[in-house]
């Protein structure tokens, strides 16, 4: 055929297919489809992401130091079914799958719990026990819950008082001093609620694309007899986490792509440099590819961003009175999140193999599906890579308000002490706590927003983590403000629906 006549073809069998999602099944639309390297745009969409039984689970094994995490998939890939001529070679049946890069279909993940203390949950301490001069195992974060404002230092006694706090309802938030008015006796109260920071919004579930969500597994921290440290009777719970990271995006990473991780200052740093390969693989459309015991055999190289989110636990006391225009201090985060800056990573080489069916049909959504498959790691061939998180801070977990991010707020005048109890009411403190932004765009170590700069949490010594010095008889030049650890990806199950066409999944 001529170029133009293998054009017209092209055309029809768009055609055919739209119209009748079956045809694809027939061999005689196959043959035709060979005939003239047809290659028919699809989208693959994972099954059920943004539900609580999804279904698309991995493993991500971060050694012994670290174990076993349980991550949850959702999303969609672009990509292609490219139909070859006879003379190419295969089987009846058998097509070419490459999965592109997409600036609107990316998969999403459930966030990464790290690390662990078993202080945040622990019911028997609570946030303003440092504040207070409490015994040591007193401190922690049991009683930081709910999105109402706490007590400080309530149930210290049945009744009377204690350090001039009344019991036992305590008083209604962390008092400051107006120098104007008394530099003895609180000119007002600023009210802790813990909001989006509430320990209880930290769960086990598996619906992507929720910084809150840490993956279907209950546990999600080692959970054998020789993985287990000691220190707690019981294993740790999604409240206890300190360290996860984001929910994750994850985009097909661009063909070529020279990855850098040998000597990197704030990203993957003593690993090997790799060059990305094509996404894609083989299929076949009626059973097995020859030779092999599945129908779809598959490669993918994944680019994400990690933010990481810390929750500051056992924070130094304020060490001297809340004092109007003062900065506030780094004690008010304690028991509250942090944002830190992103650090890019690549996840390559990811193998998946599994079966397809044709099934044309209507999703739920009303998309027009050809094929469904179920997909896993090969036995023997876990993604092996190296990842990397970073550990400075940048912003809080709540939203900005007052211009917190680039103006240094300060404790406000006794006059703002206007709400109940003589409280500041909570559009006059620096962060809106009933609010989450997102994950910072801001790069690993960047200087951290002026509430967290001038709280002294960021390092107090500079604005960011500075590298090390050599004479100072350091033997590395890193900052120390991000972490890279070897991990092993393997997956468990994928269900996925084949759609015709470019077309937006929920």
């Amino acid at each position: 055929m001529s170029a133009k006549q293998r054009a017209a073809v092209r055309a029809q069998l768009k055609k055919e297919i739209k119209k009748n999602p079956k045809a694809i099944s027939r061999k005689s639309f196959v043959k035709r489809a060979s005939l003239v390297n047809f290659k028919l745009p699809v989208t693959i969409a994972l099954r059920g992401g943004k539900t609580a039984a999804n279904p698309n689970r991995a493993t991500i094994d971060l050694g012994a130091s670290l174990g076993q995490r349980e991550v949850n998939l959702g999303g969609s890939l672009s990509a292609e079914l490219v139909f070859h001529d006879s003379y190419d070679g295969g089987a009846l049946g058998n097509v070419d799958l490459s999965i592109l890069p997409s600036s609107t279909h990316h998969l999403s993940s459930t966030s990464i719990p790290l690390l662990w203390n078993t202080q945040v949950s622990n019911s028997t301490t609570r946030y303003d026990a440092n504040s207070l001069g409490l015994p040591e195992a007193l401190s922690g974060c049991g009683n930081f819950t709910g999105t109402s404002a706490l007590s400080f230092g309530g149930g210290l006694a049945a009744s009377g008082t204690v350090g001039g706090i009344p019991q036992p309802g305590g008083l209604p938030g962390f008092p400051f001093i107006d120098p104007s008015v008394s530099v003895s006796t609180p000119a007002g109260f600023l009210p802790v609620t813990p909001g989006v920071d509430s320990i209880d919004q930290v769960v086990a579930g598996k619906v992507t694309g929720d910084n809150n969500q840490v993956g279907g597994n209950p546990q999600p921290f080692p959970y054998t007899a020789q993985s287990t440290p000691g220190g707690f009777t019981q294993p740790p719970s999604p409240k206890d986490t300190v360290l996860r990271t984001n929910a994750l995006d994850l985009n097909v990473a661009s063909v070529g792509d020279e990855v850098k991780q040998d000597t990197n200052a704030d990203g993957v740093a003593g690993s090997q440099n790799i060059v990305i390969g094509k996404s894609g693989g083989q299929a076949n459309l009626f059973g097995n590819i020859p030779g092999k015991a599945y129908g779809i055999d598959v490669t993918v190289s994944l680019k994400t961003r990690i933010n990481s989110i810390l929750r500051v636990v056992d924070q130094d006391s304020f060490g001297s009175p809340l004092i109007t225009g003062n900065n506030y201090p780094a004690g008010i985060f304690n028991c509250r999140q942090i944002w830190t800056g992103g650090i890019t990573n690549y996840i390559p080489s990811i193998r998946l193999a599994g079966n397809l069916k044709i099934a044309p049909g209507i999703t739920a959504d009303g998309k027009l599906r050809i094929a469904k498959a179920q997909v896993s790691s090969l036995p023997g061939s876990e993604a092996r890579f190296a990842v990397a998180a970073c550990l400075a801070p940048y912003s809080g977990v709540d939203a900005e308000q007052l211009s917190s991010d680039t103006v240094a707020p300060t404790i406000p005048a006794g006059s703002a002490a206007t709400g109940p109890g003589g409280t500041v009411p909570n559009a006059g403190l620096p962060a809106n706590t009933g609010a989450a932004r997102p994950a910072p765009a801001a790069a690993c170590n960047a200087a951290p927003t002026s509430l967290v700069a001038s709280s002294a949490l960021a390092p107090s010594q500079v604005t960011t983590l500075a590298p090390t010095v050599p004479g100072d008889g350091y033997t590395v030049s890193n900052s120390g403000s991000s972490v890279s650890v070897a991990a092993d990806l393997n997956v468990n199950q994928i269900s996925l629906d084949v759609l015709v066409g470019d077309v937006a999944v929920n």
